[in-house]
């Protein structure tokens, strides 16, 4: 929104943009954008919080009306104090101050007013999308989807970090400024009409007789300059999708030397980093030379026609000039009246970046909500039952290119069982657990086991921020007795970080891999799930932790059906079934 006006003059619109702001890329061109993206704006309206939005959003017109009505008296005052200037009445100069001053108080809070609403429903809105968004990330594992399945959008942690906030303040902004721009263009044409009379000509031995004329002169001028904005800057709304995305591609490619620095000290790979960030670098600079070729073209009509306005205006008065029909407040009024009507009507020229960015911000918003909402194939069903222990049946795993890879015609395995899955690399075995857990949909067949009350350890443990206690609840928010935590601990020979219970540390980096995977198996022996899927999930521990780490679980957990892909002969003797995956045949054998 706008703020106060300069003492004397009307309230001005925002001024023409005169620096282009970068924003997010990737190396393909966007879509067409299409109306249906501008739908990513409505739901926060139509939810069952919007009454406070909704009279927060009237208050907001309401107060910029009234500005608008403040501006056209401003106007009228010019009029009638530098009449009575050149007049030399002071006396009229003098009882007109003190309601100049009234207004302009009143003409601020307005303004201050308006701007606090603003921002408030500017973050209600905001803080509402980012939880809509959250959770529609992390349902059905969209967010596994997104990483893994070769999507188009591929910086959700973007789309809802900084889209939304982009899409609400610029949205905001910008819809109420072009309702303030409307209303102004209203009140001051009015005003031009009444000031610029009739202007009567003769051409080619016909005599004309146009009225508005300046009104007219005005509209014309403006809208050839709006006409060659869009014609030159349209490329921009292109140009500025590939650059938020290859913004976005150096910063991932940053974050992910920051998370394997120690991988990469070890290779000493500083120079394939270097090449690699300088690869994301040059398409960010390649991008950017066209970002600046599409804006100074847009700039210069912009920055032109605002130069020659004053010329514009001038030629347009000069039948009342060469009358003498012009006061100098007449022309002080008519000066205000004909550049609020020139910038309302240039909103378009002065707000056409920020309108770019926002179409190519609605347009990936539109992308992310169609990647997490798109349907996905289910023809390996999964079924939730309470009956104990795991079945199977006729479960054929495919690769994504349709072709097979593992089949299962009937399996049972019993409340209790324990089953090793062993089998050469590429067989399938991690990709077995994956379809129990839901996250891998190439195939068909049926996997039934009670779902809520089983528990995956992947080879890779996840330690999020915060405290250990937290770290060794997670996913959960049940709390345990010191004691329980420390005899857990103490059984996997984790007793060292026992008085580190409530440190709050990111623990991801300060423990090894093997002592992560320890406190995974922590996790299983606090939650005691009624089923317990391992995917190499001690392969970082050294032979004795790794025997230690089982017999932990066998003994606290007697009833706990356990499956577990295991490379290690040492672990045989703790489990009492084995299943081979054959890689020539695609079948399983079961010993």
């Amino acid at each position: 929104m706008n703020g106060p006006a300069a003492c004397g003059s009307s309230i001005s619109p925002r001024p023409p943009a005169t620096s282009w702001r970068p924003s997010v890329r990737r190396t393909d061109l966007p879509p067409r954008h299409s109306l249906s993206d501008w739908s990513v704006l409505f739901p926060y309206w139509r939810s069952g919080e919007k009454w406070i939005p909704l009279a927060m959003l009237g208050g907001i017109v309401g107060l910029s009306f009234a500005y608008v009505r403040m501006a056209v008296w401003f106007g009228m005052w010019n009029q009638q104090f530098f009449d009575a200037m050149f007049a030399y009445r002071i006396g009229t100069c003098l009882r007109l101050l003190p309601i100049y001053i009234a207004v302009c108080i009143l003409s601020s809070g307005c303004y201050v007013f308006q701007t606090y609403l603003t921002q408030v429903l500017s973050m209600r809105w905001r803080l509402w999308n980012t939880r809509v968004y959250l959770r529609r990330y992390l349902s059905d594992t969209a967010y596994y989807r997104l990483e893994h399945g070769g999507g188009r959008d591929d910086n959700p942690d973007q789309r809802i970090a900084d889209d939304l906030s982009q899409m609400t303040v610029l949205s905001l902004r910008m819809g109420l400024d072009g309702i303030q721009a409307v209303t102004t263009l209203l009140s001051f044409s009015i005003v031009l009409w009444n000031i610029g009379g009739t202007f009567d000509f003769t051409w080619m031995g016909h005599h004309f007789h146009l009225s508005g004329y300046l009104l007219l002169g005005t509209v014309a001028a403006t809208l050839v300059a709006s006409f060659l904005m869009e014609k030159l800057g349209s490329p921009l709304i292109e140009a500025d999708y590939r650059q938020q995305h290859v913004d976005a591609d150096l910063r991932a490619a940053l974050v992910d030397v920051r998370r394997n620095s120690e991988q990469i000290a070890f290779y000493r790979g500083e120079q394939a980093e270097e090449l690699r960030l300088s690869h994301y670098l040059a398409n960010i600079a390649h991008n950017w030379r066209s970002v600046v070729t599409y804006t100074w073209r847009a700039s210069f009509v912009g920055d032109l026609f605002n130069s020659t306005a004053s010329i514009i205006l001038w030629v347009l008065l000069l039948p009342k000039l060469l009358a003498h029909a012009l006061t100098f407040g007449e022309y002080s009024r008519t000066n205000a009246a004909f550049m609020q009507v020139r910038r309302s009507l240039q909103w378009f020229m002065s707000n056409y970046t920020d309108l770019a960015i926002l179409r190519s911000v609605l347009q990936r918003l539109h992308e992310f909500e169609h990647a997490v909402s798109e349907p996905q194939p289910h023809d390996i069903v999964r079924i939730d039952t309470a009956a104990p222990g795991i079945d199977i049946t006729n479960l054929t795993i495919n690769r994504p290119d349709t072709t097979p890879l593992l089949t299962i015609v009937d399996l049972h395995i019993g409340q209790g069982e324990r089953w090793m899955v062993r089998g050469a690399s590429g067989t399938g075995k991690s990709t077995l657990l994956r379809a129990m857990a839901g996250l891998w949909e190439y195939g068909h067949g049926t996997i039934a086991f009670d779902i809520g009350h089983a528990m995956f350890l992947p080879q890779r443990s996840y330690l999020p921020p915060g405290t250990l206690r937290r770290v060794l609840d997670y996913p959960f928010s049940t709390r345990h007795e010191d004691a329980y935590y420390a005899a857990v601990l103490q059984t996997l020979n984790l007793g060292a970080y026992i008085p580190r219970l409530d440190e709050d540390a990111c623990w991801g980096s300060i423990l090894s891999p093997g002592e992560a995977q320890r406190v995974a198996i922590a996790r299983a022996l606090l939650s005691r799930p009624a089923i317990l899927f391992m995917d190499e999930a001690t392969c970082a521990l050294d032979a004795e932790n790794e025997r230690n780490a089982y017999a932990a679980l066998l003994a606290a957990l007697p009833r706990t059906t356990i499956v577990s892909v295991a490379h290690h002969e040492g672990l045989r003797h703790f489990h009492q079934h084995e299943m081979t995956l054959n890689a020539r045949t695609g079948n399983i054998t079961i010993s």
